[in-house]
C-alpha cells in the first residue's frame, strides 16, 4: 500500500472501497426500461427488478438512456412499454459503457485514513450499487390506435403509438403478438388522458441476449420541471413483494432533484467505523431509504461534470478489472459524451429501492445547494479500538492525488 506524508511525524494510509448497500446490487442483464411484458406475465415468474437511466438535459434536446434488469425472464422472450411525452426524434442502441464510466466517476466510496505507519484494514461494507415489422399490423381494423413511428436497431424492433384509450393500445399490442395482462389496460389510461405515446421494443431474434444494449432515445428539449420518468408502469412487471431498485443520473445545467420524493445525502457527520474491516455507511444509507414511508432517494453525487471525466473513469476501471475493454467501448464513450455535449454541465447521481406501493412517476425540480461528493472519510483514532472518527484535517481532496496507486476492491462484474 502507497502511502504520503501529509503532516510531521504522521504517515497516513489509505484504502477505498466502493460503498454499494446489497440491497442497491447491480442491476442483471442491460435492456430498454418502462414496463415489461413476458409470456405468462400474469404467473410473474420472473419479472423487472433494476433499472438505471441516464437523462442528458441538453440545449437542443434531451437524450434518455435507459436498462432494466430482470429475473428468471429469457431476453428473447419479453418486449418493453415506454410511455413518452413526446416521440422520440432517433431511437438508437445505447451502450453499458455509460453506466459503468458514470457508477465509476460517481458512486460513492469511503476512505480510511491512519495515523500509523502500518497501513489499516478495509473500515467498511464490502457487500455494497430502419423500418422493421415486428409488432404487427401497424392499424389493425381499428381507428383509434395510430403509429408514429416504427424501426429497429441492431438489437431491437420498436415502434411507437398512440391512441384514443388504454384499452386500445393494449388490445393493438395484445393483437402484435405481445398479450398484456389485463391490469395494464387501465395502467395506460392515464398516459392516454395525458396524450403521452407509448414506445414499444422487443428484442430481435438474432439479438445476443448475454450483451444487450440499453435504448437511447432523442425527445425534444425540456426542463427538469417538465420531464417525467413512468416509473409506475413497472409495477405491473414487478414479481410480488419484490423491490426495484433504482440508480438514475441527471446531467443538465445543475442538480435536479426528486420533486415528488424526499431526497438526502448521507450524513458525514454519523459515519464511523465500527471495526478496522466496518462501516456504518450501509446502515446511513439504509436509514435514508427508510426516513419517508413514501419512498426516498439517497444523493450519492452532485458536482460538475468536467472534460474528460468519464473517459478517466473508464480507464480507472479497465485498470482496477471493473470494466471490460473487450466488451465495453471507450470510442463510443467519447463519442457519445460529445454529441451529446456533455462537458460543463452538471451530474446528479441518485438511487433508491422501491416497494411496489411506493413506485409512481417521477417528477423532478432544478435543485441548489452545496455539492454532494462520492468521496468519504474516516479516521482511526488510535487511542480507541473500537470506533474510528471523522476525518476534518482537510486532506480529502488529497485524496484525489492518490487514486492511481491506491488499492481497490474488486465489485462483483456486471451481468449483461
Amino acid at each position: 500500500m502507497a502511502s504520503l506524508p501529509l503532516r510531521p511525524a504522521a504517515r497516513t494510509s489509505v484504502v477505498i472501497l466502493t460503498a454499494l448497500v446489497a440491497t442497491l446490487a447491480r442491476p442483471a442483464p442491460a435492456s430498454a426500461c418502462g414496463g415489461m411484458v413476458f409470456p405468462a406475465h400474469e404467473e410473474r415468474v420472473g419479472g423487472m427488478s433494476d433499472q438505471e437511466l441516464a437523462v442528458v438535459f441538453g440545449a437542443e434536446e434531451t437524450v434518455l438512456v435507459a436498462s432494466a434488469g430482470y429475473d428468471a425472464v429469457s431476453a428473447a422472450e419479453f418486449a418493453f412499454l415506454l410511455p413518452l411525452a413526446s416521440a422520440p426524434a432517433e431511437v438508437r442502441d445505447g451502450d453499458s459503457t455509460l453506466f459503468l464510466a458514470l457508477d465509476e466517476y460517481s458512486a460513492p466510496r469511503v476512505a480510511v485514513f491512519e495515523d500509523e505507519d502500518e497501513p489499516m484494514g478495509l473500515c467498511g461494507s464490502s457487500d455494497k450499487a430502419g423500418g422493421g415489422d415486428g409488432l404487427g399490423d401497424p392499424m389493425g381494423d381499428r381507428g383509434d390506435v395510430m403509429v408514429v413511428d416504427r424501426g429497429e436497431t441492431a438489437t431491437y424492433e420498436y415502434v411507437v403509438i398512440g391512441g384514443d384509450t388504454g384499452t386500445a393500445i393494449a388490445d393493438w399490442l395484445t393483437d402484435a403478438g405481445y398479450p398484456l395482462p389485463a391490469d395494464y389496460a387501465a395502467a395506460l389510461a392515464p398516459y392516454v388522458e395525458n396524450e403521452w405515446f407509448f414506445f414499444a421494443a422487443k428484442v430481435k431474434p438474432a439479438a445476443d441476449s448475454g450483451a444487450l444494449a440499453p435504448i437511447e432515445l432523442h425527445l425534444p428539449p425540456a426542463q427538469p420541471a417538465t420531464f417525467e420518468i413512468p416509473l409506475a408502469i413497472a409495477t405491473h412487471s414487478m414479481k410480488p413483494g419484490a423491490e426495484l431498485r433504482l440508480t438514475t443520473y441527471f446531467i443538465g445545467g445543475g442538480p435536479v432533484l426528486p420533486q415528488n420524493y424526499a431526497a438526502q445525502a448521507v450524513d458525514d457527520d454519523e459515519l464511523v467505523a465500527i471495526s478496522d474491516t466496518e462501516t456504518n455507511y450501509a446502515e446511513l444509507e439504509a436509514a435514508v431509504l427508510a426516513s419517508d414511508p413514501e419512498g426516498a432517494w439517497v444523493i450519492d453525487f452532485s458536482n460538475p461534470l468536467y472534460a474528460g471525466g468519464l473517459a478517466e473513469a473508464y480507464d480507472e476501471g479497465t485498470w482496477a478489472g471493473r470494466i471490460d475493454p473487450m466488451t465495453n467501448s471507450r470510442a463510443w464513450l467519447e463519442d457519445f459524451t460529445a454529441r451529446a455535449g456533455l462537458d460543463g454541465l452538471h451530474l446528479t447521481r441518485l438511487r433508491t429501492a422501491l416497494k411496489p406501493e411506493q413506485v409512481r412517476d417521477l417528477t423532478l425540480r432544478a435543485a441548489s445547494g452545496p455539492p454532494v461528493d462520492n468521496l468519504h472519510s474516516v479516521t482511526v483514532d488510535t487511542d480507541y479500538t473500537d470506533a474510528c472518527r471523522i476525518d476534518r484535517t482537510g486532506r480529502l481532496p488529497q485524496l484525489l492525488l492518490l487514486v492511481p496507486v491506491l488499492a481497490w476492491i474488486r465489485r462483483k462484474p456486471r451481468r449483461r
